[in-house]
């Protein structure tokens, strides 16, 4: 089903491409929801905060092209039953390579639940279902890289207004600047902050530091960008 639009200028983002449905909510854990990926985007359902912070992190790194949740794979046992197993997240890379996560706390991953996924892995890769299966903790967080996700994730929406001023602005840069420079010279104030920082999401500048992206930082023109 393809994405709705209201008529209005307002375009409702596409649905899960999941093969499971997310629970809707829960007295015992996190449920929700939040929409991924350029234009509309796709409703992308998640079963814990730890499970949010996976999607958001991993949606913002360079690498991804795609992130789905909830994709099913299909494994067999020792007496060769054939079991369900729905990969928490799976992210397509810009690369080509498949790359499975499995979301779940430490205090959670006991030895029978990792025997599993070593079993799932073993044949999702040995089938080209995968390149590779990882287990994603809460060591896997890093507060720096998710601070950054976050905001990425608050200004993904583009300004008509605010976008082409700050593309102008960057388009004219030379040399390493701070980004409040660049926001002076937009004379945008916040908007043209957050217009700055969609061009690091798009990788037209560049963070000289791995650091909370703030005002001080310190950024170079990565890429060319069309005004």
């Amino acid at each position: 089903m393809s994405n709705l639009s209201l008529g209005s200028g307002v375009t409702l983002p596409n649905p899960s491409r999941g093969n499971r449905a997310t629970q809707v909510g829960s007295t015992a854990h996190f449920t929700g929801c939040i929409v991924l990926g350029d234009g509309p985007g796709f409703r992308t359902g998640i079963e814990s905060h730890l499970e949010a912070k996976a999607a958001l992190l991993l949606a913002a790194r360079p690498e991804t092209g795609e992130l789905i949740e909830q994709v099913l794979f299909e494994w067999y046992d020792d007496d060769g039953e054939i079991h369900n197993h729905y990969i928490d997240l799976v992210v397509k890379e810009a690369d080509g390579k498949t790359v499975g996560y499995a979301v779940r706390p430490m205090a959670r991953a006991k030895e029978t639940y990792l025997a599993l996924l070593a079993r799932v892995k073993e044949q999702a890769i040995g089938q080209g279902a995968l390149d590779d299966f990882r287990l994603f903790t809460e060591l896997d967080v890093c507060p720096v890289e998710l601070f950054n996700a976050k905001l990425f994730h608050s200004v993904r929406r583009p300004d008509c207004f605010g976008d082409p001023v700050a593309r102008d602005t960057v388009g004219r840069m030379a040399g390493v600047v701070t980004i409040e420079s660049l926001v002076e010279q937009t004379g945008l104030d916040g908007m043209g902050f957050r217009a700055l920082v969609r061009l690091i999401r798009s990788r037209h500048l560049q963070m000289v530091r791995f650091e909370r992206i703030d005002h001080s930082s310190l950024v170079f023109k990565a890429k060319e960008v069309c005004a």
